[in-house]
């Protein structure tokens, strides 16, 4: 398509110029035909300096369109004025910036849900300019979308609107200022929970855990005694792991995941009992010729589809099935043992086997499989190995393992038994002397 200057510096004249005849340019940017797009072209004089800009609008060489495109010429040549006189940089549309953050090379993706709060932001703001939006707009939009939600879950929609205004805010982006970044009311105790949230990790008993295995099928138990031994997530378990990456050789037992939360490999030690069903789950799995295929499969032999870290996955199914027969041994064993000790007249014994096989049975419909990277976190720590803990668990920060380590009283009551008490007379104080 011919190259076909349509305006003057002052944007006045729209007329069309001959077809091959040149003119000379006037100071300053410039609305042009190139190729069937309107473009700026042209050079602004400010501060003793002289800036080239050749840039698209995006926008179609259609004479309807020539005023948007003149307004973008004005902006774009009001933005380098404040960037060379004030310092101000030129901002960018909230679409564009969202799509730049959210397309921008990382180590470790972004989660399901911080894509959906940067398409809302963008659903929300669409294209305004990032430095012409009003803190008290984004504290709105924080109160509107959290209005029904707990406080953990609005700091985790804030934190995920802040890291990517901190990232717009920052060098060399610059599209939006400092004094432009918005202050939020947050809860500190819900932003950094010294752990967390409670569980009763503690009550999980080598008994238990083994009655939770066998009632699951065979290749949900291969991943639950994987997260035992390991404390691995359940994305590492279903995503991260392949054939290769698992060693049974006796008294090198080990297994390596790579899709971590923090984007390292993690090697972790197997316990010898997680060796042993390991190999029963390979006896059933077959075709081990395939060295890079994912170690753990569905049901089916078919690799877990990769969801996105958006939460359940597809053995949520396998694992709820595994919990309800699982609670139901435990009340069928407990109505045996009841009744045996009613037939004995021990009916106070009775009713507490019934209270126990409740509370167990109730402790094992709560559990999920997140329950276990807290339950290592806890019993490794009991063994006073911090270094040990870190590594088989891949946290890089001991606040971590702190905040996944719960409280064992009848350890912690051991411990202080153990504190040494063998009192002796201070010098002086030998007693009293006859």
């Amino acid at each position: 398509m011919d190259r076909k200057p349509v305006s003057d510096a002052a944007g006045g004249d729209k007329a069309l110029l001959d077809k091959g005849k040149k003119q000379p340019r006037k100071p300053g940017l410039s609305v042009v035909d190139r190729d069937g797009y309107w473009h700026i072209h042209g050079r602004v004089r400010v501060g003793g300096r002289s800036i080239r800009v050749r840039k698209s609008t995006g926008l179609e060489a259609r004479p309807e369109l020539w005023e948007d495109a003149d307004a973008i010429r004005l902006r774009i040549e009001g933005e380098i004025r404040n960037d060379v006189i004030h310092g101000v940089k030129p901002s960018l549309p909230v679409a564009v910036a969202a799509d730049r953050y959210l397309s921008r090379p990382r180590t470790r993706p972004l989660g399901a849900s911080t894509q959906r709060t940067i398409q809302e932001v963008v659903k929300r703001f669409t294209v305004r300019l990032l430095r012409d939006i009003e803190p008290s707009e984004w504290n709105d939009l924080v109160e509107i979308r959290q209005k029904h939600n707990s406080s953990a879950t609005r700091e985790r929609y804030i934190n995920d609107i802040m890291a990517f205004l901190n990232w717009c805010a920052a060098r060399p982006n610059e599209w939006l200022s400092q004094d432009r970044l918005p202050y939020f009311d947050r809860d500190k105790i819900a932003r950094n929970p010294n752990t967390r949230a409670r569980r009763r990790v503690e009550e999980l008993s080598p008994a238990l855990i083994q009655l939770m295995l066998e009632n699951a099928s065979i290749h949900l138990a291969a991943q639950l005694v994987t997260e035992w031994s390991t404390g691995a997530r359940v994305s590492s378990i279903l995503y991260g792991c392949r054939l290769c990456d698992l060693i049974l050789a006796p008294g090198r037992e080990q297994i390596t995941f790579h899709e971590t939360k923090n984007g390292k490999p993690v090697t972790a030690a197997l316990h010898p009992y997680a060796a042993e069903k390991l190999r029963e789950y390979l006896e059933w799995r077959g075709k081990l010729h395939d060295r890079e295929a994912p170690l753990f499969l569905t049901h089916r032999k078919d690799p877990y589809v990769h969801n996105g870290r958006a939460g359940g996955g597809q053995n949520k199914t396998a694992f709820n099935a595994m919990k309800r027969r699982t609670a139901r041994a435990i009340r069928e064993a407990a109505a045996g043992e009841a009744l045996r000790l009613w037939r004995q007249n021990q009916r106070q014994a009775a009713w507490e086997v019934v209270r126990e096989a409740k509370d167990t049975a109730s402790l094992v419909q709560r559990v999920t499989q997140h329950w276990f990277r807290h339950l290592l976190a806890t019993k490794m720590l009991q063994l006073g190995d911090l270094r040990s803990t870190m590594e088989q668990g891949g946290w890089l920060d001991p606040r971590s393992v702190m905040g996944y380590a719960h409280d064992v009283p009848d350890h912690r009551r051991g411990i202080v038994g153990k504190l040494e008490w063998e009192p002796e007379s201070l010098p002086g104080f030998a007693g009293e002397t006859g």
